[in-house]
């Protein structure tokens, strides 16, 4: 059962932090990987090229899409890419700052987690208008339902990373320092 979680979180992530590419799932099948030499590294780039080629091929498959229309899907998933990962990067951030403002219980400081707070909210607010903007995008060239599907594949990507995020902060950083459970 980990195993498949620690699988469906890389998924997500990459998914998250990997544009797609039309040319990664057309040369799929031929990539063996080279597993020998490297070290973790180039396993780890070989990894990620798969798990791009796999999901590019379940998208196009799920979606219905010609080549052509997957190269345009690739390219504003480009496009958006790197607002998206500023936004996660800044979500991650704010929401570890919360939680450990939150964990001190007598000294948590107030005004810094309604701060954080705010900036959470605003972060929900980038995020939709973000995914707003990408679908006016793909409205160019998706149907509708296609464009339905692909926000589905993104909401449960999102949702599997919020979850692997939650599973991971219940662990202690270090031995000595303990959790408390946050309130409410």
């Amino acid at each position: 059962m980990k195993t498949r979680s620690l699988k469906i979180g890389l998924l997500a992530a990459l998914l998250v932090a990997s544009p797609l590419s039309v040319s990664d799932a057309q040369r799929g099948d031929r990539l063996g990987g080279n597993r020998q030499g490297g070290g973790g590294r180039q396993n780890r780039a070989q990894l990620e090229q798969n798990v791009r080629q796999r999901l590019a091929r379940l998208l196009q498959t799920q979606l219905g899409l010609t080549d052509d229309v997957m190269r345009q899907l690739s390219d504003v998933n480009q496009r958006f890419d790197l607002q998206r990962r500023d936004v996660n990067r800044r979500e991650m951030m704010t929401r570890r700052s919360m939680r450990d403002e939150v964990q001190k219980i007598d000294s948590a400081d107030n005004g810094k987690i309604d701060q954080l707070m705010k900036e959470q909210f605003k972060l929900e607010r980038e995020r939709i208008d973000l995914t707003e903007s990408e679908q006016l995008e793909l409205s160019k060239f998706l149907t509708p339902v296609q464009r339905a599907r692909y926000l589905g594949v993104q909401e449960q990507v999102r949702r599997e990373m919020e979850q692997l995020r939650g599973r991971m902060g219940d662990q202690p950083l270090n031995p000595n320092q303990r959790r408390r459970p946050p309130p409410g």
